[in-house]
């Protein structure tokens, strides 16, 4: 029996998620080397940087939601064997592309300003604009490559994407250090060169990536037939799925945001330790996120072979194996946090005893809310096969707003917790957010199964 769920659920489930996760890890290197670069520069350029990076990143994530909804649906039609489906959802997805590039540009060109609402100076505001020009001219490239990955996901081809991802990230600190700092011939464009590199590397991989995809075997038959414009049409489908998992991740991000705006009037140490614990969360949990979608794309390959009980023992299978990671994580938090701080500080230096307290309370109460954390999100995936995700938004608003800011702040004001109210709060958002996915999936399963009797 165990072999049996090894073979079938477990090991298939693992060839998606593991290319997935190494695609995550590499994509990852390229914030880390760009903030060196900018930190030469100086703190102003990096602290510019820092107000871009967070703006583009939030960005990216609710449009990256958005465009999900190419690779929901493009699983569906695989698993039925429909290429010219997904011919027509490929096409619609590239037209959303080039429908929001004018707006997302606009944006990019004159949002700079609202950095000196927001109490920054007018030095940071104009080296931020600066970035944010140079950026502008790659939005086009940067969702073309979007859509075409979401394709490439879609269809199940996880280690090509890691392939491509492997090969193309050194592309872009390459551009991005030459053009920093004026290496080989080229002029030093200081914080706009990270800009710049980023636009021209968006350009090329795109151009070279759809050249690849035309004349490749496995994909020409989906990329040659997008000039065609007969129905039937997918866009307004992209845009009912895809929106809700945009302002999902848009209200998470915020969320966080939120939580560290608030950490900071409690005090430095607070905000200090809850940076500590917030640098662990985000990359464990990118993790999660790379399981979850593997368990999106699986289940949606066969769903659209009809295959539901295989389906329900993918989402299952894919809750145990991001619960069990977590589980692991949250042992390292509550057995050696020390370990985990001294990464950035002296833990014993006496100077520091305030951080190093609130830090370990911090990652003791974290491995709690990254255990519920990780069902939660592996839900997600699941519902989101089933093409379900407006309810995964509400839930969000719910668990991330509702629940945690208000009982944090209750428990911050009527105990001598301080931050942990916030953690506290954030671990029974979790248990709310987990139930109430857990009980849509099970009613969304049972009409699947219902239908298909």
């Amino acid at each position: 029996m165990l072999r049996q769920i090894i073979r079938q659920d477990l090991s298939p489930l693992l060839y998606l998620a593991v290319p997935l996760i190494l695609t995550s890890a590499v994509q990852s290197s390229l914030g880390f080397f760009e903030t060196i670069f900018l930190a030469y520069l100086g703190e102003n350029t990096l602290a510019a940087g820092a107000l871009v990076n967070w703006l583009f990143a939030t960005l990216i994530v609710v449009l990256f939601g958005i465009f999900s909804a190419c690779n929901v649906l493009i699983a569906h039609k695989h698993g039925a064997n429909d290429r010219s489906a997904i011919v027509h959802i490929l096409r619609d997805g590239l037209l959303l592309a080039i429908i929001l590039t004018p707006v997302t540009f606009l944006v990019f060109w004159h949002i700079a300003s609202v950095f000196v609402l927001f109490g920054q100076s007018p030095q940071l505001a104009e080296l931020a604009n600066l970035y944010l020009h140079a950026l502008a001219w790659g939005l086009f490239p940067k969702f073309i490559l979007i859509v075409l990955f979401e394709l490439i996901v879609g269809l199940g081809h996880s280690r090509t994407l890691m392939i491509i991802t492997i090969l193309t990230i050194p592309l872009y600190i390459l551009f991005s250090y030459v053009l920093i700092f004026g290496k080989f011939g080229f002029p030093a464009l200081g914080i706009a060169g990270a800009g710049w590199g980023m636009t021209f590397s968006d350009w090329i991989i795109a151009l070279l990536l759809f050249t690849f995809l035309f004349f490749s075997k496995t994909y020409q038959s989906y990329i040659r037939g997008i000039f065609s414009f007969k129905p039937p049409f997918y866009l307004w489908e992209i845009l009912h799925l895809g929106v809700p998992i945009g302002l999902m991740y848009c209200l998470e991000v915020g969320f966080f945001f939120a939580i560290t705006l608030i950490m900071g009037t409690i005090s430095v140490a607070a905000l200090a330790s809850n940076q500590i614990t917030m640098q662990y969360l985000g990359p464990l949990m990118s993790i999660v996120f790379s399981i979850a979608q593997a368990v999106t794309v699986r289940m949606g390959h066969q769903l659209g072979a009809q295959q539901v009980e295989k389906a329900k023992r993918t989402a299952w299978t894919g809750i145990g194996i991001s619960a069990f990671y977590m589980l692991l994580v949250a042992i390292i938090y509550w057995i050696f946090p020390a370990w985990l701080i001294a990464v950035d500080i002296d833990v014993h230096d006496a100077r520091y005893a305030q951080i190093v307290y609130l830090g370990t309370s911090f990652l003791f109460i974290a491995g709690f809310f990254q255990i519920l954390e990780s069902a939660r999100i592996t839900l997600f995936g699941a519902l989101r096969a089933l093409k379900d995700t407006r309810f995964a938004l509400l839930t969000s608003f719910i668990g991330f707003w509702i629940i945690p800011l208000p009982l944090g702040y209750l428990l911050i004001q009527s105990s001598h917790i301080g931050g942990a109210g916030l953690w506290w709060g954030m671990v029974l958002g979790a248990c709310v957010n987990v139930l109430l996915i857990y009980f849509r999936f099970r009613k969304k399963m049972r009409y699947v199964e219902i239908v298909k009797k």
